[in-house]
């Protein structure tokens, strides 16, 4: 019993391992234009900040398989965007993009906001 559950945390491993490398890389600058061109800023704002209203926040970005779930079958309003509208590619370069952003300051950090 006890090779079968170290089987399946090591295939469960190995398979994850694999679907990492096979995401797609990202590019930064295309997912700038994509997030532009495919309308995700009304929502979710330039740098993914989200509005407090219609979009949540999405940076810094989950990784690439959730997000791409969340792109492909979104819960809520979000509407689906299926391959033929943006490819998995197109979604890691907006990742690639949103990952690339400086973090903002956690405002329980900032002196003058106590």
């Amino acid at each position: 019993m006890r090779a079968v559950v170290i089987g399946l945390a090591l295939a469960a491993f190995v398979s994850g391992a694999a679907s990492a490398q096979n995401e797609p890389r990202g590019d930064a600058k295309a997912g700038a234009a994509h997030l532009q061109k495919f309308g995700c800023y009304s929502c979710h704002g330039a740098v993914g900040q989200g509005n407090g209203r219609d979009g949540p926040r999405i940076s810094p970005p989950m990784p690439f398989a959730p997000f791409l779930q969340q792109v492909r079958t979104p819960r809520l309003e979000m509407p689906a965007y299926v391959a033929a509208s943006i490819s998995d590619q197109q979604v890691a370069d907006i990742i690639a993009y949103l990952a690339g952003l400086p973090r903002t300051a956690n405002p329980t950090a900032i002196r003058a906001l106590q």
